[in-house]
């Protein structure tokens, strides 16, 4: 009986080791699911002209933390979103985990009253560092005297 203890930690350990999640934050009315390929756009990269419909992250834990896995999580949900592609992907890897962010569009440069433009270099990233300081102004002189602190 003893033999087989090992060989049963073993394979507890080695199922069900790695899962991906997926969350979704609307921005324009999604299309209809599709079965379509998606493509995956990495920041950066050029983008042709599209709408966004949605900010999708995906993250792989534990076997399931790495780029096949989250890649393939961000296009299934721009499936579902009846999007054609997954633009501005961003990839950062931790130590058991590895998560990818990126916008679900629809390819097309019309507006219309139901989707949102693909956010552009003119909005403020949360990691652009902060306004300057005002410059400091020198302290009086006075009379030439040095302050109370320095004396001896």
């Amino acid at each position: 009986m003893r033999p087989a203890l090992p060989l049963l930690v073993l394979v507890a350990l080695c199922t069900g080791c790695g899962s991906t999640y997926v969350q979704r934050f609307v921005l324009g009315a999604p299309g209809a699911p599709h079965a379509r390929p998606v493509r995956t756009i990495l920041a950066g990269d050029p983008v042709p002209p599209s709408r966004a419909v949605a900010l999708v992250q995906a993250t792989g834990r534990g076997l399931n933390a790495d780029l096949p896995h989250i890649i393939a999580g961000l296009r299934a949900e721009a499936q579902r979103l009846g999007c054609d592609a997954v633009v501005q992907v961003r990839i950062a890897r931790a130590h058991s985990t590895a998560t990818a962010t990126g916008f679900a569009v629809r390819w097309g440069a019309a507006q219309d009253a139901t989707t949102t433009p693909t956010p552009a270099a003119t909005v403020a990233a949360p990691w652009a560092p902060p306004p300057p300081l005002p410059a400091a102004t020198p302290a009086p002189s006075g009379d030439g005297a040095p302050p109370p602190w320095s004396a001896p």
